[in-house]
């Protein structure tokens, strides 16, 4: 059994797009470690970071590359006693390929090999916007369930999964664009509305 952390290092505005990621992880690896327990950047406190046996970094892409929160949480760490620590993460991207996140991969790769760590492997998921929205949902669940079984017996893990077809997703993204531009539209009619009064 272990004591394992799911570090939510993404920007504040991407936590909310990974949190029914991060809740259905918890529930894969809950009933197998000692303790389990779930930090954002606010509540993280980097002198606990290596009491845990096993660290998964969640976190959304941002312009192909580490969110400058998870990069202070690595300045943080660096001048902090290093333990035995595995470190896997959890990158998510709003691009239909989940190749975008491979930068942002490797970037956490050479962090963690010089600080000495053991680096185990990743999932990444493309369409994070919609994925939990469309049956695609059911194919991310089973990676994560892989990914959470791999965290659960130490081993090295390298996975990735998107939407079944870039048609759900361009139909998905069409679909939500398009409510977001009435939403604006029917905000600035009320508005021009308020002015002539």
């Amino acid at each position: 059994m272990a004591k394992i952390l799911l570090l939510n290092s993404g920007l504040k505005h991407t936590q909310s797009f990974m949190k029914p990621f991060l809740s259905r992880l918890e529930v894969y690896l809950d009933e197998h470690c000692d303790c389990l327990d779930i930090r954002h950047v606010s509540t993280f406190d980097e002198r606990t970071f290596f009491e845990y046996d096993q660290v998964v970094f969640l976190f959304m892409v941002a312009l192909n590359s580490i969110p400058s929160s998870t990069l202070e949480i690595f300045e943080r760490l660096e001048s902090q006693p290093k333990g035995d620590t595995e470190v896997y993460a959890f990158i998510g991207c709003d691009e239909y390929e989940p190749e975008k996140c491979d930068i942002s991969e490797k970037v956490l790769q050479n962090w963690c090999r010089r600080e000495h760590l053991q680096y185990k492997g990743s999932l990444k998921i493309g369409s994070v916007f919609f994925i939990m929205k469309t049956i695609s949902r059911f194919v991310v669940s089973n990676e994560m369930k892989k990914f959470a079984q791999a965290i659960i017996n130490h081993q090295e893990f390298y996975g990735k999964t998107t939407m079944l077809t870039d048609r759900i997703f361009m139909k998905k993204a069409n679909q939500y664009w398009n409510k977001e531009i009435k939403k604006v539209n029917k905000e600035n009619t009320k508005k021009i509305k308020r002015s002539r009064t």
